[in-house]
């Protein structure tokens, strides 16, 4: 045996040895963005690759129609894809592309199996591959054309140097979002459907995990979610139905942007000493900046509720011409607003009992961060330069 065949032989058996690790990671409710940020945090490039490479090569292995469209879109975002030849083996692969080959990839194989050996079980979002049926494509309750609507005013936001300007388009796509949660929740009040509350993952990074999470947690609760944080692994988990689950995604997303840049543009800071204290700074700006942009959601969220109230209240939730004297109107009108609140009354209490069937063991804690009164101060300024509200009537997608 030549010492290339020698080598292709036990890269191939450290393939198979961490599919069946990656294979048992799948029964532990693990999904590919989950292990892509597991091995993102832990800061080695050739890690992350060579990951990405064995989960791609793991779902390949299995028919597309047993395979989650959730996995085939994590796929996509974490940038994994079968690259190499049919003849090839992926560990081999990568070893022949990456600086210091060989060396460097068995580095990356003990790093590998150390991780994957020890992630422990978590909340199963979605069928593991092999084991899913057809179905709706994620997200499709949201109409395309809204989120369209959507990613531009966020867009807008993330781009202008103005935070007024910033604030006034992230408002407004908060409206436009919480208007349409509402008329889905009155719709499938209506129709009967029996879809509950779904989950999502969203990463939280490193550094300032505790503040990052604040930012979705408010987030999600402006949009009638709730959100657990599992410290240690890189992620939050987000309870709700999908149409909300969306939003949060997409204004966590578009939030940590604008965060990001207007914390950056405070620069460093040292104490009377001399020495930094620019990390309890930009711990204490992004808090604040969370509590502050929370605050502002809630107000744009209950604006829309508020508005979606009034016209029920004046047409009906569907429309519906009401014919008839004006007692029989008004009647029709508190049915209509009772029906409205009664169905985002049994949205919340669905989502609340989706977290407790996920987590039963949850608790609550205090997170003990230093706290810089300056970066605060900075930080609240930054999300509250500007009224919120967005000029004129956001309307509903169409109009």
């Amino acid at each position: 045996m030549s010492a290339t065949t020698a080598g292709a032989h036990r890269t191939g058996d450290l393939g198979a040895r961490l599919g069946q690790l990656i294979e048992q990671v799948w029964d532990r409710g693990w999904e590919p963005a989950d292990l892509h940020r597991v091995a993102v945090r832990g800061g080695e490039p050739v890690v992350t690759s060579l990951l990405g490479d064995l989960v791609a090569a793991n779902l390949a292995g299995y028919s597309p129609v047993t395979v989650d469209a959730r996995w085939h879109a994590q796929l996509t975002e974490i940038g994994a894809a079968v690259w190499w030849r049919p003849d090839e083996d992926p560990v081999a692969a990568r070893a022949a592309r990456v600086k210091d080959g060989w060396g460097a990839v068995a580095s990356a194989v003990a790093t590998l199996e150390m991780t994957l050996q020890v992630l422990p079980p978590i909340e199963r979002l979605s069928a593991r591959p092999g084991r899913a049926t057809p179905s709706a494509a994620p997200g499709a309750d949201v109409d395309e054309r809204l989120l369209t609507k959507v990613r531009m005013m966020l867009a807008k936001a993330e781009a202008t140097t103005f935070p007024a300007e910033a604030e006034t388009f992230t408002a407004a796509a908060q409206k436009l979002m919480t208007r349409h949660s509402i008329d889905r929740a009155m719709l499938d009040q209506d129709v009967g459907r029996g879809d509950g509350p779904a989950a999502t993952r969203l990463g939280v990074d490193r550094p300032y995990e505790s503040a990052r999470f604040q930012l979705i947690a408010t987030i999600a609760l402006a949009n009638r979610c709730k959100a657990v944080w599992q410290k240690g692994l890189g992620f939050s988990t987000v309870v709700g139905f999908p149409t909300d689950l969306r939003a949060v995604e997409l204004l966590f997303t578009s939030l940590m942007v604008q965060a990001t840049l207007a914390m950056t543009a405070q620069g460093s800071r040292q104490n009377w000493t001399g020495q930094s204290r620019t990390r309890s700074f930009r711990n204490s700006f992004l808090t604040a900046f969370a509590v502050r942009i929370g605050e502002r959601l809630q107000t744009a969220a209950q604006e829309a509720q508020d508005e979606s109230e009034e016209e029920t209240g004046h047409t009906g939730h569907l429309d519906v011409g009401v014919t008839g004297d004006g007692d029989a109107r008004t009647r029709q009108a508190q049915s209509d607003r009772t029906a409205l609140v009664r169905a985002l009354a049994e949205s919340d209490q669905a989502v609340d009992e989706a977290v407790a069937e996920r987590f039963p063991r949850l608790q609550k804690s205090r997170t003990r961060a230093s706290f810089d009164q300056e970066g605060w101060m900075s930080g609240t300024s930054a999300a509250d330069r500007a009224d919120l509200g967005a000029p004129g009537r956001i309307g509903r997608p169409g109009d």
